[in-house]
């Protein structure tokens, strides 16, 4: 790329109406974007799919001689091209900061067999049509580059538009949605490092500025390591980085981009790997997400969808080259299918969700585009035929991959449904996703610590998340909104006096200290709702981060002086209306941070953790919930098993042959076992899994009412630092009489007991609510 036009150093007297056509563009490309997402939303469609057509539409007013010469000026192409390096320098690097790094380390074999095999395909079925297009083109000379282009063009995936779309679908965060935003970036880097090599190998003087690129990459990556730990010691008591400080990482970026774009070589795959390989927490990156997220998303992305859009022309096409059209698309979504559908089948991924990933993967544009129109010296069969041939084809391309991709899962919702909404089915070796909600840092201390005991071994797979709930009154002391205040939001809830003014610093560096020594990544989501409406945001957060369980904090804390204070009834409510509408199971946790549960990160103690199983399926829930305690060495997990007096049962446990959950669930379903066989099934199977090898300890406690219970709970009040119980039991002779005193039904009746401040128990309490439709849904599937 030529400098002058790199930089859009002006030419004469014309700058200033080029900047102005092109901006009034970007205004046309969004408004027409919004008015077709929403008649598009309710199909189902993404929005790239919405823009796009915005810029055709905008493209086909280009017809109107007066819109083409306002929009299409001779010196317009120099701004356009200039804008849309700085918007895909933006977005990449963005990319490349919200990658999720695990999910690619674990599904890097699939990843790479699906590009491959992708790649493959296409290759080998455009080979003999390449033979037909080099004499239907009446194409001369530079065969190879020709190939190159086709292939790389027409094979690649626009990995922005994947994202874009699997963030509209809200597949964001399932296992399918990630792998297919794996794929699309695999394949896109692949044909953009072919490309690359090839055009250089052609060229024969760029292989030397490539590997000095990489080199300095390199150093703006170490460079940024530097910045991100050294910036925010600068201003410790601030929340986020400042402006300035922000603009100094885009300002190194376009630097090594713009210099990379000098010498004709894309910077794309560079920058990428510059956000990639960014610090993944601490100030630093927070503030990147949180000033980049939201204008990349809603302005950068439309617009540069918009633009491939715009782009689409067949002007200069004749019929003939229609046939050849139609061609050119088949032959892409035939070839992407093919290559999806043999390395689907080879890594054995389930067949609903092939013809899915195949589709999405289809979507073109992006570097496609780029690539097409770069190093034109090496190409000199390009044509304007050729060049409106190829654009149309990328974006037919998309739009009816993205259509057919909402489709299918229209007609397959259920299928791409989040299925793992409770934890008693939940295999220890999947990933197990949790979300935890505070209000501040009293709360955010001991959800931390918590979340800290869950995570047991360094191989297993976690990603928690923190909600911080920030309530917005009615009624405020200022007319200022919400975002006008502060980058915090603290005063919009009404005020320092209540909440104090460094809530969410605090919060940060309770998550940056646990960050550190626990090396787990939990990632934060703000949520800023009225009271009213609070829980109804919680349940839908639940759904989109797609998790098993979400732990509220109880509606009293523990004072210095080891009483505890009501922080307000409207935080009861809303724990009451999410125990009763969460689309997962739930968990209220009352933390006593003063004489219970501590926090394990940093420190050497060995905290004792007991779980009181008196049956029923949340008190399976919660046994189920222990399976994650037991790997942590920092934990002793002791099992007490109440049984009646009355019970006929000699032995409960000891007994039985180690079974697989889907032997177990087998078992149940068919032989159509009371409740009580099916609670002695699923101990049998956690005792021989766990207390037969010496991991977890075993309690047996006879009792034939509630005040042998209380009394039990009494005496063993002082020994553990947590008790993990279900909510409900139903009416057992157990815990008769002890729901005469009852304080917060919400905790079920051994959990009331366990959290009155009245009684003497000093440990924490962990009360569990299994998801009512769990067991069904996964018999269904």
């Amino acid at each position: 790329m030529d400098p002058k036009t790199l930089f859009c150093l002006p030419e004469g007297d014309a700058l200033f109406n080029p900047l102005n056509t092109m901006f009034i563009q970007m205004a046309c490309i969004l408004v027409f974007s919004q008015f077709f997402y929403l008649f598009l939303k309710p199909c189902g469609q993404a929005g790239p799919v919405a823009q796009i057509l915005a810029g055709i539409v905008l493209s086909l007013l280009t017809i109107i001689q007066k819109v083409h010469d306002f929009f299409l000026q001779k010196e317009s192409a120099s701004y356009y091209i200039f804008f849309s390096f700085l918007l895909r320098t933006c977005f990449m690097f963005l990319i490349g900061l919200e990658l999720d790094l695990d999910f690619i380390k674990r599904n890097l074999k699939n990843s790479i067999l699906i590009t491959f095999g992708t790649l493959l395909s296409c290759g080998i079925i455009w080979i003999p049509f390449l033979w037909f297009l080099v004499h239907f083109l009446h194409i001369k000379q530079d065969f190879l580059t020709f190939y190159l282009a086709f292939l790389v063009t027409l094979s690649n995936t626009a990995s922005p538009v994947v994202i874009r779309s699997i963030i509209d679908w809200k597949l964001h965060t399932s296992e399918i949605g990630r792998l297919a935003i794996s794929c699309g970036l695999f394949i896109e880097i692949t044909n953009i490092f072919v490309y690359t090599f090839v055009i250089s190998y052609i060229s024969g003087t760029m292989s030397g500025d490539i590997f000095g690129y990489i080199f300095a990459t390199g150093v703006i990556i170490l460079i940024n390591r530097f910045l991100a730990a050294w910036l925010p010691k600068r201003n410790p008591k601030e929340k986020y980085l400042s402006k300035a400080e922000t603009l100094a990482f885009f300002i190194l970026i376009l630097i090594i981009a713009s210099t990379i774009e000098s010498s004709n070589i894309n910077s794309t795959v560079f920058v990428f790997f510059i956000g990639l390989l960014f610090p993944r927490e601490g100030k630093t990156y927070r503030t990147l997400i949180n000033r980049l997220s939201y204008p990349i998303h809603e302005f950068v992305l439309p617009v540069y969808f918009g633009y491939i859009g715009f782009r689409f022309s067949v002007s200069s096409l004749t019929r003939r080259h229609y046939l050849v059209l139609g061609m050119t698309v088949a032959l892409s979504i035939i070839g992407k299918l093919l290559g999806v559908l043999c390395a689907c089948s080879f890594l054995k991924i389930p067949k609903k969700y092939w013809l899915f990933l195949s589709t999405v993967l289809s979507v073109k544009g992006h570097m496609g585009l780029v690539l097409l129109d770069s190093n034109l010296a090496y190409k000199k069969w390009f044509t304007p035929v050729i060049h409106d041939m190829f654009v149309a084809s990328l974006v037919i391309t998309t739009l009816l991959s993205g259509v057919l991709s909402s489709l299918l899962l229209w007609t397959q919702e259920k299928g791409f449904s989040h299925q793992k909404t409770s934890l008693e089915f939940h295999d220890t070796k999947d990933e197990l996703r949790v979300l935890t909600c505070v209000y501040g840092v009293r709360q955010a201390r001991g959800l931390i610590s918590l979340v800290s005991a869950l995570h047991g071994a360094s191989s297993s797979l976690f990603t928690p998340y923190l909600m911080h709930l920030i309530p917005l009154p009615k009624k405020r002391k200022t007319e200022l909104l919400y975002h006008e205040l502060d980058e915090d939001g603290v005063n919009a809830i009404g005020g320092d006096d209540e909440f104090g003014t460094n809530e969410g610093l605090e919060i940060n560096d309770s998550i940056d200290s646990f960050t550190r020594d626990r090396k787990i990544m939990i990632r934060q989501v703000k949520l800023v709702a009225q009271m009213e409406n609070m829980h109804e945001e919680i349940c839908d957060g639940t759904e989109d981060l797609r998790v098993s369980i979400v732990f509220l904090p109880f509606h009293k804390h523990q004072r210095i002086d080891g009483k505890t204070t009501n922080d307000g009834e409207v935080f009861r409510d809303m724990n009451r209306k999410v125990l009763k509408q969460a689309p997962c199971s739930v968990g209220i946790f009352v933390d006593r941070n003063i004489t219970g549960f501590h926090q394990l990160h940093g420190f050497d103690s060995v905290q004792h953790v007991a779980a009181l199983f008196f049956g029923g399926p949340d008190d399976r829930e919660a046994l189920s919930l222990c399976h994650w305690l037991t790997s942590n060495s920092q934990i002793h997990l002791t099992i007490i098993q109440f049984i009646a007096d009355d019970s006929k049962v000699e032995k409960v446990v000891g007994d039985a042959v180690t079974k697989e959950n889907n032997d177990v669930l087998l078992e149940i379903v068919g032989e159509d076992h009371t409740k009580d066989e099916i609670d002695r099934i699923f101990l049998e199977e956690f005792y021989n899994r766990f207390v037969t090898t010496g991991q977890v300890g075993f309690i047996e406690k006879r009792v034939s009412n509630g005040t042998q219970t209380l009394t039990i709970l009494r005496e063993i009040g002082e020994m553990y630092s947590l008790f993990v119980v279900g909510k409900n039991r139903g009416d057992s002779p157990m815990t008769s009489g002890m729901n005469d005193w009852e304080e917060c039904p919400e905790l079920g009746t051994v959990g009331d007991f366990l959290a009155s401040s009245n009684m003497d128990v000093n440990a924490s309490v962990l009360v569990v609510q299994r998801h009512r439709h769990s067991f069904d849904s996964f018999v269904d599937e």
